[in-house]
């Protein structure tokens, strides 16, 4: 009993190959081969062979087969023709086209180089060639996709806050942004460091560096500045133009010295001012009221008046003895001959108040009278002790 051989799997696929080749190719299989008319006895020419498989290509228009002289041309060196050549068989185009249908153009040797060689034969340009242009058909070309989110308002919000926040970070932790020190211009008595330290900029971010608080700070701090001006310059530079107040007198009570300037503003003394006119004094003098127009910087301790009273009656004060101010008799002075003479709180005619204490001191000395105080506070009553 014979067993039947199972056939192989290249026997199979051989077999389902030959089963798939169209009608055309096993007729033209089956023919005989016939001589070229351009070859010798006993040549015959080859077969023409499709390049591809139809069924497996899609194309738009109907493919042709490549003739057998196109073959010998690409065997023969001309690749480039026969390149071009076979293309427009097998695609049925007549001359080479763009994407849109249209012929394209030749160029020549002269166009492309524009020069011709010493020979006079047209020079080649290596690397030119022809562009074919065609339809890819129902191929599916997919080019890659960038995706932009859809971002909305609240998105748009969080990115400034977060861009806020870090330029607020940078401006409160980088170096270059902390002030170094207070440049500081029109001071005398006044110490640059001193009015550096009083305000504690200091290493500090610079947008803390308000100017009319600083300028509220050092007026509060320095009473002897008459005017402050602040500039905060970017990145770290804070410029304070200072005005500092002149001093005329200097006002002695309970064991304190405060200095005056001419519109009667008291301040602490600071350095070193000669020629003060000195006031010892046993109690408050007077308020001025209160002038709504001023600051509260600027609202005096005294009456300017009551300032340039005093300053008339120094020249009558007998040489180093200083000025006295009671509250009750008035301003006046130590006479050296053992009593003390008040000219009143009145800083009103002066000079008619002087004139009444000479005659008073004529009587003294015409009579021999020792007095203890003399007041001429009120001209129509003056009296002593």
């Amino acid at each position: 009993m014979t067993t039947k051989q199972k056939p192989s799997r290249a026997n199979t696929v051989r077999q389902r190959r030959s089963s798939q080749i169209p009608k055309e190719r096993v007729r033209e299989r089956s023919k005989p081969a016939s001589k070229s008319p351009g070859t010798g006895t006993g040549q015959t020419s080859r077969t023409s062979r499709q390049a591809y498989r139809p069924a497996s290509v899609f194309l738009p228009v109907e493919p042709r087969p490549i003739t057998p002289t196109t073959l010998r041309q690409m065997k023969g060196g001309s690749l480039r023709q026969a390149q071009g050549s076979a293309l427009r068989q097998i695609f049925g185009v007549s001359s080479p086209a763009n994407a849109k249908g249209n012929p394209v153009q030749r160029m020549t040797n002269t166009q492309r180089t524009g020069t011709r060689n010493p020979h006079g034969t047209r020079t080649r340009t290596l690397g030119k060639g022809y562009d074919f242009a065609f339809s890819l058909g129902r191929t599916a070309v997919r080019a890659p996709l960038l995706s932009l989110p859809n971002l909305g308002s609240r998105w748009v919000s969080a990115g400034l806050t977060l861009l806020l926040g870090l330029l607020l970070y940078t401006l409160g932790t980088a170096k270059p942004f902390k002030v170094a020190a207070v440049e500081v211009t029109g001071n005398h008595r006044l110490d640059t460091a001193e009015v550096s330290a009083s305000l504690g900029l200091t290493g500090q971010p610079s947008y803390k560096a308000v100017p009319s608080l600083i300028e509220k700070d050092l007026r509060t701090i320095f009473p002897e500045l008459a005017g402050v001006t602040v500039k905060v310059t970017f990145p770290n530079h804070i410029r304070v133009a200072v005005d500092e107040r002149m001093p005329i007198l200097a006002w002695y009570q309970d064991g304190n010295t405060t200095w005056i300037d001419p519109n009667g503003i008291a301040f602490t003394p600071r350095g070193n001012v000669p020629d003060l006119v000195q006031i010892a004094s046993n109690g408050n003098p007077p308020k001025p009221p209160v002038d709504p127009q001023k600051s509260m910087y600027d609202q005096g301790f005294i009456r300017p008046a009551m300032v340039q009273a005093i300053l008339t009656l120094y020249p009558q004060v007998p040489g180093g003895a200083p000025m006295i101010y009671d509250p009750k008799y008035g301003m006046g002075w130590q006479d050296p001959r053992g009593w003390a003479v008040y000219f009143g709180q009145n800083t009103q005619e002066i000079e008619m108040k002087k004139k009444v204490y000479q005659a008073i001191l004529d009587t003294f000395s015409q009579q021999g009278i020792q007095p203890t105080l003399v007041s001429v506070a009120y001209l129509d009553a003056p009296f002593y002790k």
